[in-house]
């Protein structure tokens, strides 16, 4: 080394530390500057992640970006600079410009004492020593009072420098002084390294009514999914994603509810799925709970058997043809014995009978079917009350009980009291002390007839004649249409006054007893009204008789006398509207005015027929009216009947409702002729009625006449009678 050099290696070594603060300024920048890009990336991703539950694919790119960037600021801001060489002419240059004394002294001494053939055409070929030793000199005074280091601007490096620092700092001191922070550092690394692990969520998503992420529900039934959220923070929306065992996937936003709990319903479930739940930061990973799907109990057939009381005598349902409705209607007392299948197998059975709120339970025996399935049970129970029901209640070895269990009905129908029809007599009425009274009733029964009975008692002027006490006499098998036993029984008898020796002035009260064969709590009994027949002398009810046959003669005249004026006017109507092809409606409601005129007539003719039947029956079984008296009132009948018709005969229409029927049916004809016709046909018809009702009337008359004769010689012969008593008492 030449002896300038040497006086220049001071100078030079200075320049090489500058050298060496340059490359440690380059070092500090892109250092700094790479780990404010990993702070930055690292909260970045942690943010992200935190927030989104990026998947592990995501992730995995991220953390190969990640590296990738660091790479690269290493690469750019670290080890490029740091292989840059810097010449001492460089940092000559550097210095000579941040300090513009030197005046070009430094890069000129450091020149001229390179050694000689270091530099083509170097100073130490041209130059003289003298003058190059002058210039180092120079220069080494000139410098010897700088700092070379002082030219370097670090501020800007420093900045960033004591950001990144700062920043360092405070992550260490955040991860030294809290465990959580390191707990979710670590999470973050292991997660970017892509490994399976989840953050402490701020809000956690708790699905109700699930074990061990598994639930079994009856196929067919609502589903209602319900989510608790126990975080401090409120989600505010929940999501639910669902996937079928059939593929069908889907998504769904749950309902909110009070208390913090969200809701989803699936209506009839047919199969089962998985699902998960998300909300706020809470994002489904190894959550996903599970619902199971099981047919629920029910009864698939149910026979069911009736056994009648004895008493009713009905034939037991045949064990072949049970019954096929679960519905039951029965009477009261009867047992009613079911068998039933279900769809699955069981654990146990049970029934339950009575209203709602009041069943009376009871266990069903379980039995194994013909494939060994435990699902055949059977029972039974009574019916006692007019209206209940019966529930079959099962339970399933899938743990399932029959959803929404089938009430049946069951209606009880009560042994009803025998019910009594009294055709005769209707009423109460005055009878004679030779009167053989007809009766007749008809008496029906539910189950059958056991017994039916008159019942009378006397009331007598002389105490020893009457009776407080009903004496009864039951009705043999000749007195009734049918066996005892049979559901519907027509009884008659003749109740013979004359054997209780009554006077005029005594009564005597009738009334029907019928019972069935019920002997559950005692037999069912009806009695009818009771019927009062009063005792009057033959005279008084003769004479009431006469009265209302007198009755009946005028209102047959007053009818004779319509009917004629009926049949002038039909006559009228021939000659108005007998050539007219059709009626106005005026025209036609005349006609038919006419029509309900003469079907006036013939309901009075039918009462008057009614009225003498019974003047008729009571005459003889009252013992007032003899053979002759009879017939002669029958005559009067028999032409009645020849005018009103006879009910249930229909070729004895009666010549009275023909007239009308005709008269009715002319207002609808549209032919002159054919009315004309049909209007000559009730007039003609008219005439016959008129002259049928005199013929009424005529054996009426003859009847008064010879009835007359007879209660005149009845009166003298009763005056006889009573002489011959004073005249005995005399004696």
């Amino acid at each position: 080394m030449s002896e300038l050099a040497e006086r220049m290696a001071p100078v030079a070594a200075r320049l090489g530390r500058l050298r060496g603060s340059i490359k440690q300024l380059f070092a500090l920048d892109g250092l700094s500057r790479l780990v404010l890009s990993l702070i930055a990336f690292g909260s970045l991703t942690f943010l992200a992640d935190w927030g989104l539950d990026l998947p592990v694919e995501i992730r995995i790119v991220l953390l190969v970006g990640g590296l990738g960037l660091a790479g690269w600021i290493l690469f750019r801001r670290v080890l490029t600079p740091l292989g840059v060489r810097i010449s001492d002419d460089d940092l000559a240059i550097f210095v000579e410009r941040n300090y513009p004394e030197l005046n070009d002294r430094l890069i000129s001494a450091i020149q001229l004492t390179r050694q000689p053939g270091s530099v083509p055409g170097g100073a130490m070929f041209t130059n003289s020593p003298e003058l190059v030793q002058a210039l180092v000199v120079d220069a080494e005074q000139a410098t010897a009072q700088i700092d070379f280091r002082r030219a370097i601007v670090r501020g800007h490096v420093g900045r960033i420098a004591g950001w990144a620092a700062l920043i360092v700092a405070l992550l260490g001191a955040g991860l030294a002084a809290s465990g959580s922070a390191r707990n979710y550092a670590s999470i973050y690394l292991r997660r970017l390294a892509g490994l399976r692990v989840s953050y402490p969520h701020r809000n956690h998503l708790v699905v109700l009514d699930f074990v061990d992420g598994r639930r079994v529900v009856a196929r067919g039934e609502d589903l209602p999914i319900a989510v608790a959220s126990d975080g401090p923070v409120d989600p505010s929306k929940v999501s639910l994603k669902y996937e079928f065992a059939t593929g069908e996937k889907g998504e769904e936003r749950m309902t909110p509810l009070a208390g913090r709990r969200f809701q989803y319903l699936f209506s009839r479930v047919t199969g089962p799925f998985t699902f998960t739940v998300e909300g706020g930061d809470h994002h489904p990973t190894d959550e996903v709970y599970r619902v199971d799907i099981v047919t629920p109990p029910a009864v698939d057939t149910v026979r069911i058997f009736y056994e009648y009381p004895a008493y009713m005598r009905k034939a037991n349902t045949p064990p072949d043809r049970p019954e096929g409705a679960g519905n039951v209607v029965a009477p009261f007392f009867t047992k009613v014995r079911f068998e039933a299948e279900a769809n699955e197998d069981l654990k146990a059975a049970s029934l339950l009978v009575g209203l709602r709120g009041k069943e009376k339970a009871s266990a069903l025996e379980v039995r194994k079917d013909a494939q060994g399935r435990p699902r055949l049970f059977s029972g039974s129970f009574e019916v006692t009350e007019p209206s209940s029901e019966y529930e079959l209640k099962l339970s399933a070895q899938n743990g399932l009980s029959n959803r929404d269990p089938i009430r049946y009905p069951v209606k009880g129908l009560k042994d009803e009291p025998p019910r009594i029809t009294v055709v005769d007599p209707l009423g109460d009425e005055f009878i004679t002390e030779l009167c053989e009274r007809p009766l007749e009733l008809k008496v029906e029964d539910d189950y059958g007839v056991a017994r039916i009975v008159l019942e009378y008692r006397v009331l007598a002027q002389q105490p020893e004649k009457s009776s407080r006490d009903w004496n009864g006499l039951e009705f043999t098998r000749e007195q009734n249409s049918r066996e005892y036993g049979e559901l519907a029984i027509a009884s008659s008898h003749v109740f013979d006054v004359s054997k209780l020796k009554l006077t005029a002035g005594d009564h005597v009260e009738l009334r029907f007893r019928a019972e069935d064969y019920k002997d559950i709590g005692g037999r069912n009994v009806t009695l009818s009204k009771v019927y009062k027949l009063s005792v009057v002398s033959l005279g008084t009810l003769e004479k009431e008789l006469q009265d209302s046959i007198e009755k009946i003669k005028i209102l047959l005249r007053t009818q004779k006398s319509k009917q004629e004026n009926a049949w002038s006017r039909t006559g009228r109507l021939i000659q108005n509207f007998g050539k007219l092809d059709s009626l106005t409606p005026e025209q036609q409601g005349e006609v038919r005015q006419a029509g309900l005129d003469q079907n006036e007539i013939t309901s009075k003719l039918d009462g008057a027929r009614k009225d003498i039947r019974q003047i008729q029956r009571r005459g003889v079984y009252n013992k007032i009216y003899n053979e002759n008296a009879a017939q002669k009132l029958q005559g009067a009948l028999d032409e009645l009947d020849q005018l009103t018709g006879v009910p249930g005969d229909a070729t004895k229409e009666g010549m009275a409702r023909l007239a009308a029927a005709r008269l009715d049916q002319s207002a609808k004809l549209r032919s002159g002729a054919e009315r004309t016709d049909a209007l000559r046909d009730a007039q003609g018809r008219q005439s016959q009625v008129a002259t049928g009702i005199q013929r009424a009337l005529d054996f009426l008359d003859k009847w008064s006449s010879y009835q007359e004769v007879i209660r005149m010689a009845r009166e003298l012969k009763e005056a006889q009678e009573q002489k011959n008593k004073e005249y005995k008492g005399q004696k």
